[in-house]
């Protein structure tokens, strides 16, 4: 609802008209980065989606090799191997920014102390299950960071749309009807005064004339 309340003076107008400037740039700016933000959300879906799927695939790849190690060798073998393991690992993060938007970055370092067990012990299958248990926690990791950035993405998407909307459909339009409504009150005293001025004008050309 344009603000009629505002008092019809050159100096408001002025200012209206400084103020729509800054909104019409603010909505630029903003309908901009929210074309980014969609760009860069829509290719985040993809990569979690990716990434769920190729978590699922090897978490699976990793527990059947595990199954094959305990028919194999028996669950109290595996057991003991496992308890003799010398596998660390660590998770270190870091950030990145995209149009403000602070997004994660995992990394994951492993400290592998190996050969974990004697060679008449070993199992082409707890290898397999290793190997395999250490792709799955990577890809853990780039789950994690795909899923936090989605999120942190779409909640500025949300908020950007808003501020987008909110200039577009109530701002700019207020501003635009006070600029209107100041112009044509500016204009119809400009008519007013130039009415009584020449009203002024012809009384005394007549009292010239009378004299």
């Amino acid at each position: 609802m344009a603000r009629y309340d505002i008092a019809p003076t050159k100096t408001n107008l002025m200012r209206i008209k400084r103020d729509l400037g800054f909104a019409v740039e603010g909505w630029e700016l903003l309908d901009q980065k929210r074309k980014i933000l969609v760009v860069e959300l829509m290719g985040l879906i993809d990569r979690a989606v990716e990434a769920q799927e190729e978590v699922e695939s090897k978490l699976g790849e990793a527990f059947n090799a595990l199954d094959q190690a305990i028919l194999r060798m028996g669950r109290r073998e595996v057991n003991l191997i496992a308890l003799g393991m010398l596998i660390g690992s660590e998770i270190s993060f870091s950030q990145k920014r995209v149009m403000g938007v602070s997004l994660p970055r995992v990394k994951i370092k492993f400290d592998d102390r190996s050969p974990y067990f004697a060679a008449a012990e070993s199992s082409i299958w707890i290898d397999e299950a290793v190997k395999k248990f250490r792709e799955t926690l990577r890809l853990l990791g780039n789950l994690a960071e795909a899923r936090i950035s989605l999120m942190r993405l779409s909640r500025e998407v949300a908020k950007t749309i808003r501020r987008v909307n909110a200039l577009e459909k109530i701002f700019i339009p207020d501003y635009r009807e006070s600029l209107k409504h100041i112009e044509m009150a500016l204009e119809e005293a400009e008519r007013e005064a130039f009415f009584v001025l020449k009203l002024i004008k012809d009384r005394l050309a007549l009292k010239k004339g009378e004299i």
